[in-house]
């Protein structure tokens, strides 16, 4: 696996969205290759940024509106009748 593979993959690989053998494909060439666990651990705290800053909750009319269009019951998630 070369740097630009691995970049394709990281947001992939953090969502644990490879398989085992492309995984440790990812894993392994972050422990060779300083850069590119940089690179990752850039990603780590990026995330951790936007998840502490990213908590208020959508108006109610809002997530009611969203509900609706997509067909759902806002409350639980059970499909409208």
């Amino acid at each position: 696996m070369d740097c630009d593979q691995m970049l394709n993959l990281i947001n992939h690989y953090m969502d644990g969205g490879l398989s085992q053998w492309r995984h440790r494909a990812v894993a392994r060439h972050m422990n060779d290759c300083p850069p590119c666990a940089d690179h990752h651990n850039a990603h780590i705290q990026f995330r951790q940024q936007v998840a502490s800053k990213c908590f208020e909750e959508a108006p109610a009319g809002l997530r009611l509106r969203i509900s609706e269009s997509l067909g759902v019951h806002p409350s639980d998630g059970s499909p409208l009748r």
